[in-house]
């Protein structure tokens, strides 16, 4: 029923264990963040509009003296505007990864493509048995 799948083996491989490790790396990430994440105010120092006029807001953060910069998501009614101020967490065994606290939890995308990935990787398995 899956030898069919064979012929697809070399691209599964290829895109699919990089797309899982990726989606794992976004859950730990999540995760981490929810265990021991800290929150502090962050600057809207700029922002940037995409082709379809979403906007993605470029924030600034300081832990222990020194300044970090993270980008957030595309919003199409942004939650700050330049100048104005922002929660963001982040994780002090590295406090150069930081979210927005609003983009915390929103990690169901990860879940879904590794699961995908995942299923893929073990049917492409399965079908060399």
């Amino acid at each position: 029923m899956l030898d069919g799948l064979r012929e697809y083996a070399p691209g599964v491989l290829i895109f699919g264990i990089p797309v899982l490790g990726g989606a794992f790396t976004f859950i730990w990430r999540d995760g981490a963040l929810r265990r021991r994440g800290i929150t502090v105010r962050a600057l809207c120092v700029n922002q940037g509009q995409d082709k379809d006029g979403a906007v993605a807001l470029r924030l600034q953060y300081e832990v222990d003296g020194e300044q970090y910069l993270i980008n957030t998501q595309n919003y199409t009614f942004p939650p700050a505007g330049i100048g104005q101020r922002v929660d963001v967490v982040y994780d002090p065994r590295r406090p150069q990864f930081g979210l927005m606290t609003s983009e915390l939890g929103r990690g169901f995308v990860p879940w879904i493509v590794g699961g995908i990935a995942a299923v893929l990787l073990v049917l492409t398995g399965i079908s060399y048995i």
